[in-house]
């Protein structure tokens, strides 16, 4: 090879370096040329996570991607612009979502949650079951059904498999019913008498009316202790000792009082009906001192939102209004701030998250969720049939959505038109439903066909 030859070469080795070093600099640091617009542009990045969902298959825009999806991935050097993702896998609910990627940033999309996709299994069969409800510590079940002429109330061990009959009645009374906070005792509401049963032993009712020596207006477990009950009746507010069987008065009004009332900490907040119009009031234990909260239209049927953060919350079922009132704790009494404005929804029920910083608003056709951190309302959807029960899915970032004959999962992060709806359950006829806090099972009533009953459905 003669110096000419040897000279060519290593000037193309020079102009080769020049012309391409930058180009592999450029690369390296993340830009592309995009044929659409005709010029380079620096990349971005998409991260995924879907906590222990493993061996799915990834689609970026409608192509599967080159790798299996296990839990978490990166996606580097995306052009900017608008991708579709889709998270698939045999025996779930597909996941998907319109993301952005922006030059030079990460996307992130994270708690990413793909449903199994599972026949419900049938716990209950062949009963039509009117209404049931899961116990606090999620081991139990109490469910009512009709029997002939009879109300039947039973309780279902879900671990055991097995039932009891608590009580029959019939079915010309009302009935209802709460547990206690430890599971163990359920009160049982049969027109105006009130009943409390021990789970564990099974024996016979306690009866309200035994202890006070007459029938209470309104019965409402402690929210701690299964051994204590408060009973409303006209102007008084007794507690009620169920291992001594006595009773004593912790509250006398001047005028009569609404059935439904609430005791926090040191306070007793109850209505009354005064010229026309219903007034809520707080009472202090300490100071034996009456505080009036707020003036209200003529309802006869509300219900407090139970909370511990600062705010009280109070249903007017008649009207399906919801009042938000600013408080604050301390050690001798809560304190209402009445400078600051009384927040007024549209709603027939509430709910906290478990963080108790929003709250779940729903009527019978829309749902929204009020902020407390940020004082913002987001609305979330409005549907064309009546919604029967919404609750929140354990991460926050779902609720599970009830209609006459669908449940829905609906990913609440997204933007209005985007958000993921995930139809779980479709009968038809579906009565209620409660989701255990690990957000794996779902308990629901409902009829298919000639099948009805209570059933179980795994989601993860």
């Amino acid at each position: 090879m003669n110096l000419r030859i040897r000279r060519i070469i290593m000037f193309g080795f020079i102009l080769a370096f020049f012309v391409l070093g930058p180009i592999l600099i450029f690369y390296a640091s993340g830009y592309r040329y995009d044929l659409k617009r005709n010029k380079v542009l620096k990349t971005g990045t998409l991260m995924l996570e879907a906590k222990n969902f493993k061996k799915g298959d990834l689609f970026i825009n409608d192509e599967l991607y080159k790798k299996p999806f296990n839990e978490k991935t990166f996606i580097y050097n995306l052009l900017p612009g608008e991708y579709q993702i889709k998270l698939e896998k045999d025996g779930y609910y597909p996941w998907q979502k319109k993301l952005t990627i922006s030059s030079g940033t990460t996307t992130f999309a994270t708690d990413i949650i793909l449903f199994k996709k599972e026949v419900p299994l049938q716990i209950i069969e062949g009963q039509e079951i009117n209404d049931f409800s899961l116990a606090p510590d999620e081991q139990k079940i109490i469910y009512l059904l009709t029997n002939g002429p009879f109300w039947e109330l039973y309780l279902y061990d879900l671990q055991l498999e097995a039932k009891s009959l608590i009580y029959r009645v019939s079915n010309q009374k009302k009935i209802s019913y709460t547990w206690a906070a430890s599971s163990k005792k359920i009160l049982l509401k049969v027109d105006n008498d009130f009943l409390v049963f021990d789970l564990q032993s099974l024996k016979q009712a306690m009866g309200i009316k035994d202890i006070l020596g007459f029938t209470p207006t309104e019965t409402k477990w402690d929210l701690q202790s299964d051994n204590l009950l408060y009973a409303q009746k006209d102007f008084t507010i007794y507690k009620i000792n169920l291992l001594s069987k006595d009773d004593q008065i912790i509250f006398k009004a001047d005028q009569k009082i609404n059935p439904e009332f609430f005791i926090e900490a040191n306070d007793i907040f109850y209505l009354q009906e005064i010229k026309n119009q219903n007034i809520l009031s707080k009472y202090n234990f300490n100071f034996k001192t009456t505080k009036k909260v707020l003036e209200l239209s003529t309802s006869n049927n509300y219900r407090f939102i139970k909370s511990t953060n600062n705010f009280i919350g109070l249903l007017d079922l008649d009207q399906s209004k919801l009042y938000l009132i600013k408080k604050t704790n301390t050690d001798q009494e809560i304190n209402i701030k009445l400078e600051e404005p009384i927040k007024e929804f549209n709603a027939k029920a509430a709910t906290w998250d478990s963080q108790e910083k929003q709250l779940l608003i729903y009527d019978d056709f829309e749902i929204d969720i009020y902020n407390s951190e940020t004082d913002e309302k987001t609305f979330i959807n409005r549907y064309g049939e009546i919604i029967k029960k919404v609750a929140w899915y354990p991460d926050l970032h779902h609720l599970v959505i009830l209609f006459e004959n669908n449940m829905q999962i609906i990913d609440i992060n997204l933007a209005e038109n985007e958000r993921n709806v995930t139809e779980i359950v479709k009968f038809d006829q579906l009565g209620n439903f409660y989701l255990n806090q690990k957000g794996d099972l779902i308990y629901f009533n409902g009829k298919i066909g000639k099948q009805q009953g209570l059933y179980q459905l795994n989601l993860k």
